[in-house]
C-alpha cells in the first residue's frame, strides 16, 4: 500500500558528493561550508548576517540572548504555536503574553497585538506557523510604534515573500530551521539566526561556541592573534577565554555542506510544494461544509509545511475517526503542533498573561485540527492517494 508521509527530506547524489568531499578533506570542524551557507541563507531573508547553529530552537534562544531584556519582560506571541517558540521565553525568565490566531491562517491575530501591549512589553515573537504568515507590515509597524523588537520565527518555511520582499525585511531578527521535514535540510537538522547588526552577529557567534572569544577570528591558529588577550595580567590563549556563559550550539560542517547542495534545489522544491498545496486546496474546496480550509494573505508567497484542515464544529464525524481512517490507509497525519500550549504538561503552570476574551480559534484548532502532507517529496500519485482516501471516507457519511 502506498505510504503518504506527513513530512520527508529529499536528497540525491549532489548532497552525498558534497558531504563526502568534506570527509575526504578532513575538514569536519566549522569552516568554509558553514560560512557559505550562512551567507546564502541570510541573503534569502534580506539580512546582512547569518549565524548557523544546531537547530531552529537554539536560534530562538540565542535571539533572546541578543536582546538582553530585563527579567520579567513581556513578550507577545500566539497561543497556537510550537513548544520551543515559547520555551526560550520561559527559560530566560520572561513572561509570554498570548494572542489568539486567525481562523484558517493558524497565525497570530494582528488585531489583538496592541491591546496586549503594556509598559513591560519588550518584544514580539511571531511564528510563521505551517509556513503561512500574517500581515508582516502591520506587525513591523506596531513594533516600531511601541519600540518593540520583532523576532520572526520562520522555522516552517524558507524564502517566503510578503509584498514581493523577503519576510526577513520586516523583522529585527529572523530565524529558520533545517529539520528533516522542512523545505531544505542540513542533513536532518540545523538552524540559523539572521540580523543586520554586526554586534549581534559577533555575540551570537560567541554564545553558540561555549562563550569563547576565539569564535570571532574563525578558529585561527595564528599565535599572535590567539595571545592578544589577557586574564588579569596573564597573556592567555583566546581559545580558552570565555567572555560569556555560552552554549554548545555549534553546527556541523557536513550539515552545512548538505545544506549548500540543497539550496541549489530550493526553486524546484518550492514549485512542487506550491503545486501540491494548490491541488489539495482545489480538492477540499468541494468539502467546505466539513472543513475550514487554509487561508493565505494575497500578498504572501510561501510554501506551506503541510496541508491543514480544521473540522467544522457541526461536521458529522470526529477528528479521531478521520485520523484513524487515514492512518489505516497509510496516509500519515499530525495535529497542529501544540494546540493551546497552556494545556501541554510542560507549560501548564508557567507564568504568563492572557486576554480576557476566549481563545476560540486556538481551542477549535486544538480539538479539530489535522494536517496531511503536501511537501516536495510527494508525487502526483501521493496527492491522488490523499484525495482518494478522503473521498472514500466522506462518501460513507
Amino acid at each position: 500500500m502506498l505510504r503518504v508521509p506527513y513530512g520527508q527530506a529529499v536528497h540525491g547524489e549532489e548532497e552525498k558528493k558534497r558531504v563526502v568531499q568534506v570527509l575526504d578533506e578532513h575538514r569536519t570542524i566549522m569552516g568554509k561550508e558553514i560560512r557559505e551557507f550562512e551567507e546564502r541563507v541570510a541573503k534569502i531573508y534580506n539580512k546582512k548576517f547569518g549565524v548557523m547553529v544546531n537547530s531552529g530552537s537554539s536560534a530562538i534562544l540565542l535571539a533572546l540572548e541578543l536582546l538582553d531584556l530585563p527579567e520579567g519582560s513581556e513578550i507577545i506571541t500566539p497561543l497556537l504555536t510550537f513548544a520551543t517558540t515559547v520555551g526560550p521565553i520561559v527559560m530566560k525568565k520572561h513572561i509570554p503574553v498570548f494572542a489568539d490566531v486567525e481562523e484558517g491562517t493558524y497565525n497570530i491575530n494582528v488585531d489583538q497585538i496592541e491591546d496586549l501591549i503594556t509598559k513591560k512589553t519588550k518584544a514580539l515573537i511571531i511564528p510563521l506557523l505551517l509556513g503561512n504568515a500574517s500581515n508582516l507590515i502591520r506587525i513591523r509597524d506596531i513594533a516600531k510604534k511601541h519600540n518593540l523588537y520583532f523576532i520572526e520565527d520562520s522555522c516552517d518555511t524558507l524564502g517566503a515573500t510578503y509584498k514581493g520582499k523577503p519576510t526577513g525585511t520586516y523583522s529585527d531578527i529572523s530565524i529558520t530551521s533545517f529539520y528533516g521535514s522542512h523545505i531544505i535540510t542540513a542533513g536532518g537538522g540545523g538552524g540559523i539566526l539572521m540580523m543586520n547588526r554586526s554586534d549581534w552577529r559577533d555575540r551570537a557567534r560567541v554564545l553558540r561556541g561555549w562563550g569563547r572569544s576565539s569564535s570571532l577570528f574563525s578558529e585561527s591558529e595564528d599565535i599572535n592573534i590567539r595571545f592578544k588577550g589577557k586574564l588579569g595580567s596573564i597573556p592567555y590563549d583566546a581559545k580558552f577565554i570565555f567572555d560569556e556563559i555560552g552554549y554548545n550550539f555549534l553546527p556541523m560542517e557536513i550539515g552545512a555542506a548538505f545544506g549548500n547542495a540543497q539550496l541549489k534545489r530550493l526553486p524546484s522544491f518550492r514549485k512542487i510544494r506550491e503545486r501540491n498545496f494548490a491541488d489539495l486546496y482545489s480538492f477540499f474546496k468541494k468539502y467546505e461544509q466539513f472543513f475550514i480550509l487554509p487561508k493565505q494573505h494575497p500578498q504572501l508567497r510561501t510554501q506551506w509545511l503541510a496541508f491543514p484542515l480544521t473540522l467544522r464544529e457541526k461536521a458529522p464525524f470526529q477528528r479521531l475517526q478521520l485520523a484513524e481512517y487515514l492512518e489505516k490507509a497509510n496516509v500519515q497525519t499530525r495535529p497542529i503542533f501544540t494546540g493551546n500550549i497552556l494545556k501541554q504538561p510542560g507549560f501548564a503552570h508557567i507564568k504568563h498573561r492572557k486576554m480576557k476574551n476566549d481563545y476560540k480559534i486556538t481551542e477549535a484548532v486544538m480539538r479539530r485540527g489535522i494536517v496531511v502532507g503536501c511537501h516536495h517529496g510527494l508525487e502526483k500519485k501521493h496527492i491522488n492517494r490523499i484525495k482518494d482516501v478522503f473521498g472514500a471516507f466522506l462518501r460513507k457519511l
